[in-house]
């Protein structure tokens, strides 16, 4: 199920302000130069690429970049922003990507969480790794659970919160519904609701993410056929630390033959 936050047309038109900052961006641009100076331009997969923006800055570099999302809505601005024809766009998931073989395949904004079960986790890492080539690399974050990121989405004690766009003024507010934990994780559902002051509209989107901790990522990575693994605590390369990271960041090698 693709939530209303990926579909509605007045919310993917503010997805890109709501997501404007560029540390994870940046972060990757400089992983993917590093192979891209061994190997020259590459082939890239980007999974669950939304509106598109990395895509088509990766495309406008130089790179030839498949983009894979399900949700039409969010397809549909790919394919209309700037440098769009650039991009082969797919609707679809990691395992309805293209044979490849790609160089590097990359899951950014947290789509990894919306792997809610350890066999669609490992779906989609044995989906990627049958596409890289030899020496390819996944790279992709999702949220440390020992960090309890979620304890910050409710909005309950400070009602909702007034944001400029260019929309026009809008009052948003979060609700945090269930954290259920799991042996493999911790299961968090919660629901935003934007009011656009403008003419009154409401729209509310209810997501249900997985947070997965490293130990259990490395796992299922192993098995899925990936070989050495990078971790990152933080977007300026930190080490991580399991116990109090905010991000869990992967840089998963394709060295290793498949299972």
């Amino acid at each position: 199920m693709v939530d209303a936050h990926y579909n509605e047309p007045r919310l993917v038109a503010l997805y890109d302000e709501d997501n404007a900052g560029r540390w994870d961006i940046d972060f990757y641009t400089g992983m993917l130069g590093t192979l891209s100076e061994q190997r020259g331009p590459l082939r890239i997969a980007d999974v669950g690429c939304g509106t598109g923006s990395f895509a088509v800055e990766l495309a406008q570099a130089g790179h030839a970049v498949t983009g894979i999302d399900p949700a039409p809505g969010m397809l549909d601005a790919a394919r209309s922003r700037h440098g769009g024809e650039l991009v082969t766009w797919l609707r679809g998931t990691a395992e309805d990507l293209p044979a490849g073989p790609f160089d590097a395949a990359l899951m950014t904004g947290h789509a990894f969480q919306c792997l809610l079960t350890e066999a669609q986790i490992l779906a989609s890492l044995r989906a990627v790794r049958s596409r890289l080539g030899p020496g390819g690399t996944f790279y992709f974050e999702t949220r440390n659970p020992a960090a309890k990121a979620w304890l910050e989405w409710d909005s309950g004690r400070t009602g909702p919160e007034r944001q400029e766009s260019s929309a026009g003024t809008l009052e948003v507010e979060w609700e945090l519904i269930a954290v259920t934990e799991e042996p493999d994780g911790v299961l968090v559902t919660f629901e935003d609701r934007t009011h656009f002051l403008s003419d009154g509209e409401r729209f509310a989107s209810r997501s249900t993410l997985k947070f997965t901790p490293a130990d259990v990522l490395a796992q299922l990575l192993h098995k899925a056929g990936f070989g050495p693994v990078d971790w990152y605590g933080d977007w300026n390369g930190g080490p991580l630390d399991p116990e109090s990271s905010r991000e869990i960041i992967v840089a998963a090698s394709a060295r290793n033959r498949l299972p």
